[in-house]
């Protein structure tokens, strides 16, 4: 996304990411970064939580006004309403998709065939 928001900037429209990532939003260039302690799945705050929505909204507007240069960061105060593990566990499918599951089971073979072998005992 702060690839995008660089060339949206390049067209003279200003851009604010907001994202529970700002290390990388920052190490990626974003333009102006709002970073928000949310769950994934819940960048502006719960579904149909209005007013928790405007406040996200608002204060990523209020940081494209305020920021004094390029690469602003800031980190959102507002709270996450409810248990953030709860929630937090929610946007992961029950199923896991092909490639995950290839991964897991690979790496949990790798893990038995290192106790078989006696490696990192």
């Amino acid at each position: 996304m702060p690839v995008l928001a660089r060339a949206i900037e390049s067209a003279g429209i200003s851009t604010v990411l907001v994202t529970m990532m700002p290390f990388w939003a920052a190490k990626f260039g974003a333009p102006r970064t709002l970073g928000v302690e949310f769950p994934f799945g819940h960048t502006l705050g719960r579904a149909g939580a209005r007013d928790e929505q405007l406040a996200v909204i608002r204060r990523a507007l209020g940081l494209l006004e305020d920021a004094q240069s390029p690469g602003a960061i800031e980190d959102y105060e507002g709270e996450w309403h409810g248990d953030f593990d709860e929630w937090r566990k929610r946007w992961q499918p029950s199923e896991p998709s092909p490639i995950i599951k290839f991964i897991r089971e690979r790496a949990q073979q790798q893990a038995q065939d290192r106790r078989q072998t006696g490696e990192g005992a």
